[in-house]
């Protein structure tokens, strides 16, 4: 690895490197029959992953056969006394079945020619082996970590030796970055979380007197430096004791982690918080969970239907655009977020025409501010692209209506205002029609590199721009540069999205405009809003609103709707 001394990468017991690229499609049959135990395994840990939104493992071959080699090692030097803690993941030149010191050795050894990392257990079940992983510090970051792409199993047990060796690896270059921003856990709305750590090696809360509650990990893969300050654990409102800390490792950097002094209470909703920057930018991260209520208790995700009602509009929806409502929008709509992502119910469940769907025709549910979309029930179901966020707010500014992949049928751009009262309420309010001169999808230009700078660009219903120099007392300004599309990003919605737990991949999309001031109509009052278009969503900030309400989604589910089908959308 990169910048990586061999002791660091050693004392690490798991991950890191870069989100997966396609695999070559002679692999399954080169892949070791895989034992239905290994089978069961990984699928739940994809399973896991793909809560997370991390793409799925892939079995290797070389990973496979350099774990089976070291757990033939243990077998064979089993006396040995440095085969313990951290002695475990080395091998000594010249004993029996030797095939590297290290596990990059290892590796290397059978032809893997990657960055990789190793997870070791002495259970005699790989199975129980990986649910205690997880339920670590060390050994759960590479099992949820978004840059690794390959999984290999090495087992034995018989005549009294047992040991499960787990190797993850990735072939592509090594990079701090990778997408999602951040990976938590629990994930928020969890059910099924144990109550109890008995610690590892290395010890991620030294001085700890174990064991101690269910660990709550918090990893950062987006751009800048992180800094955390602060991790809370409460219970009914109430603080609980915790120990908070910070990683400075190969592993554990840009980490933190917290866990109770004592074991968590079965059958029990707690709620973290973990606070901190990244340059200079606050940001705050919230989840909640539930404590299993007996013994062997699975994890859960999607558990809010357990207290929460399924809204009655989402009941012909397809059982996966349903988890994904509860998941992100349960906890709004049990009251622990604000802050709609979807919106409060389902208004529209139906079949529309798509050229790349098995019979030509996707399964769509329209919310208020988006639609999710099931386009291949047959693909992955673990993927977080298994449901899609329609590319509403793209086809409404260019007017291109998606049919297909890479099939579209022509309209005129959406004449819906970006903000504020419906149209005939708000006759001077900017249109998405308005946007369109103005997307370098459109143009072929890149917009310059503005970060830094304060917004001033003013937005009016002809498409036209003009530059207001009072509009720098709202104190917005531009924060980054979105690569891909060449549009400048606004510094309030850049600071909205490390305060999330989802990927703005998946919910928002990339720029496609310009942040832009327009002056619209709110129930009546004429109102400065700050509006930007990205692919899937129409993000405004108004400065005089409340804190937790400056920043918010359009109604685009809704705009949308009545753009393609001519019709006001039914009311909920």
């Amino acid at each position: 690895m990169r910048g990586q001394t061999r002791r660091e990468f050693l004392v690490s017991i798991g991950a890191t490197v870069l989100v997966a690229r396609a695999i070559s499609a002679e692999w399954p049959s080169a892949v070791r029959a895989a034992t239905d135990e290994a089978t069961e395994v990984l699928e739940r840990i994809n399973r896991w992953r793909g809560w997370a939104g991390l793409p799925p493992l892939i079995r290797h071959p070389a990973l496979e056969a350099a774990a089976q080699a070291h757990a033939e090692y243990y077998r064979l030097n089993r006396g040995d006394p440095d085969l313990a803690g951290m002695g475990l993941h080395r091998e000594k030149p010249g004993n029996p079945g030797f095939t590297g010191e290290d596990m990059l050795a290892r590796a290397r050894a059978q032809g893997y020619e990657g960055s990789v990392n190793e997870n070791i257990g002495l259970t005699g079940s790989l199975s129980a082996s990986v649910d205690a992983f997880l339920g670590t510090v060390n050994h759960r970051l590479p099992l949820l970590d978004p840059r690794y792409q390959h999984i290999g199993f090495g087992t034995v047990n018989k005549d009294t030796v047992r040991i499960e060796v787990l190797m993850v690896g990735t072939t592509t270059p090594w990079s701090e970055q990778a997408s999602p921003d951040w990976v938590l856990w629990p994930i928020d709305g969890m059910t099924g979380v144990p109550t109890h750590f008995w610690g590892e090696a290395p010890n991620p809360f030294p001085g700890a007197q174990y064991p101690l509650g269910y660990p709550i990990t918090a990893k950062y893969f987006g751009p800048g430096t992180v800094v955390f300050t602060h991790g809370e654990l409460r219970h009914e409102g109430q603080p609980v004791p915790v120990h908070f800390a910070t990683g400075s490792g190969w592993l554990t950097r840009r980490a933190a982690f917290l866990a109770a002094t004592v074991p968590l209470t079965v059958g029990t909703s707690y709620q973290y918080v973990i606070e901190g920057a990244i340059d200079g930018q606050p940001f705050r991260l919230s989840g909640a969970f539930q404590t299993a209520s007996r013994s062997g208790e699975p994890l859960t995700l999607g558990a809010p239907s357990l207290s929460l009602p399924l809204p009655p509009g989402l009941a012909g929806a397809p059982t996966a655009i349903q988890q994904r409502w509860l998941v992100i929008d349960g906890p709004v709509a049990s009251g622990r977020r604000t802050g709609w992502v979807f919106g409060p119910d389902a208004w529209s469940v139906r079949w529309e025409p798509y050229a790349d769907a098995p019979g030509g025709r996707r399964q769509v549910v329209y919310f208020d501010k988006a639609r999710l979309e099931l386009t291949n029930p047959h693909a992955d179901p673990s993927s977080l692209w298994f449901v899609t966020s329609g590319l509403l707010v793209r086809e409404m500014v260019l007017g291109q209506l998606q049919t297909g992949d890479v099939r579209f049928t022509p309209r005129a751009p959406a004449d819906v205002p970006l903000a504020g009262d419906p149209a005939p309420l708000n006759p001077e309010a900017p249109t998405y029609a308005s946007l369109r001169p103005h997307s370098t999808l459109v143009t072929g230009r890149p917009v310059p590199d503005r970060r830094g700078q304060p917004i001033i660009g003013i937005l009016h219903r002809d498409g036209l721009v003009s530059e207001e120099p009072s509009r720098t007392q709202a104190g917005a300004t531009y924060a980054t540069a979105d690569p891909v599309t060449g549009h400048n990003v606004a510094s309030p919605f850049v600071e909205w999205f490390v305060t999330q737990p989802w990927d703005p991949l998946f919910i928002v999309g990339r720029p496609i405009t310009e942040p832009c001031w327009v002056l619209v109509r709110l129930q009546g009052e004429v109102r400065w809003v700050l509006v930007q278009a990205f692919e899937r969503r129409l993000l405004t900030y108004t400065p005089d609103n409340p804190e937790s309400w400056r920043v918010e989604m359009g109604n685009v589910g809704r705009h949308y709707y009545e753009w393609r089908y001519g019709t006001p959308p039914p009311l909920n």
